[in-house]
């Protein structure tokens, strides 16, 4: 069966950029009921990728504002924000490590143990 919610690519305004501090590395808005954001937390965490985690339950509120705007309204997690601007919104970790050329040479040196 499809995903109910689809992948979500959006490019983001200057005024986004800024409403959200412009990241200068990868953001993820989450919490801790949700597996599929303890899962992109854990692949993360395992591939030494350096990260902000937003808990959108315990952080501070401003990170639940920030999400809606993100998510169209929405508080759909997890959600990435890459830093060049892009937006991915319910990603598996696969999609996230492919944005991040996971998929490539480096993907391939970790699998092997070499990275």
């Amino acid at each position: 069966m499809e995903r109910l919610l689809a992948l979500i690519l959006i490019d983001w305004s200057e005024e986004l950029m800024d409403y959200v501090g412009g990241p200068a590395r990868l953001i993820v808005y989450g919490h801790h009921a949700c597996s599929l954001a303890l899962k992109l937390e854990e692949v993360l965490n395992q591939r030494r990728v350096d990260f902000e985690w937003r808990d959108v339950h315990q952080g501070e509120p401003r990170f639940r504002d920030e999400l809606r705007r993100l998510a169209r309204g929405h508080l759909s997690v997890p959600t990435v924000v890459f830093p060049n601007g892009t937006v991915l919104v319910e990603p598996r970790p696969g999609d996230v490590l492919r944005r991040l050329n996971w998929g490539s040479w480096a993907g391939l040196m970790w699998l092997l143990g070499l990275a």
